[in-house]
């Protein structure tokens, strides 16, 4: 019962989980080309009146202009998304914003469904990126996301926040524990392809060799299944 609890958990909850992951903008990853050795210092899912909000604090092993990169490129936000389908960048309606949208797909079991973001991404200087979810275009009646950058030695310090109210119901059945499991799992993930993709910039830098990022972007198993935080196990037991 309690498998069949969790696979329907994951087939409801995965549409909140996949825009969690789009307003950036499930895990081993080739280690011999990438050490990791973050620090989560900070995982927190909490619902209130249909709206989810989810917070993380963590240290990423990588230099934090590296890890902007990443966050910042809106066309290959795939690469930190694997259900991602499709990205457009679309016209803002003001200077100093990218305005992106995202389609991504899931499936789970016999189902097949899509979820549609979009939002607007304001770069508000050191690091810092606001955004706002467009809802006329989106799966989410409203929603907003926060993404805070600071340099800890040759790390990054990174901050994420961020709160949706999808437009379609998850239904009661689900519970708080399984959403915050499952969301709680995707964001470590993404976190950790954020830190896989960042090192693997920062390798390629120092080998001087502009083919070797070409390669591990090529590739997607290099970022898309890992272990990711060592904290991981532990954030998902509480």
């Amino acid at each position: 019962m309690a498998s069949q609890l969790d696979q329907m958990a994951h087939w409801f909850v995965a549409p909140c989980k996949a825009a969690l992951r789009l307003c950036l903008p499930a895990a081993a990853v080739a280690f011999s080309a990438v050490s990791v050795s973050s620090e989560l210092l900070e995982l927190s899912v909490t619902e209130a009146e249909d709206e989810y909000r989810l917070r993380i604090v963590a240290i990423l092993d990588a230099p934090e202009d590296y890890v902007y990169q990443v966050i910042t490129d809106y066309r290959h936000a795939y690469r930190i998304n694997p259900a991602i389908t499709s990205i457009e960048i679309l016209p803002a309606e003001r200077d100093g914003v990218t305005r992106v949208k995202n389609r991504s797909e899931h499936r789970v079991g016999p189902f097949s469904f899509e979820v549609e973001w979009a939002g607007d991404v304001l770069e508000a200087g050191q690091m810092r990126l606001d955004i706002t979810t467009i809802p006329e275009i989106s799966s989410f009646e409203s929603g907003s996301a926060l993404w805070e950058i600071r340099p800890q030695g040759d790390r990054a310090w990174v901050l994420h926040e961020s709160t949706l109210k999808p437009k379609f119901s998850v239904v009661p059945l689900i519970g708080d524990y399984f959403m915050k499991r499952h969301m709680k799992r995707e964001t470590l993930a993404t976190f950790h392809r954020i830190e896989c993709h960042a090192r693997s910039m920062l390798d390629r830098d120092m080998q001087e060799d502009p083919q070797h990022l070409k390669v591990v972007l090529n590739e997607k198993h290099d970022c898309i299944e890992g272990h990711g935080f060592a904290a991981a196990q532990a954030a998902e037991k509480r």
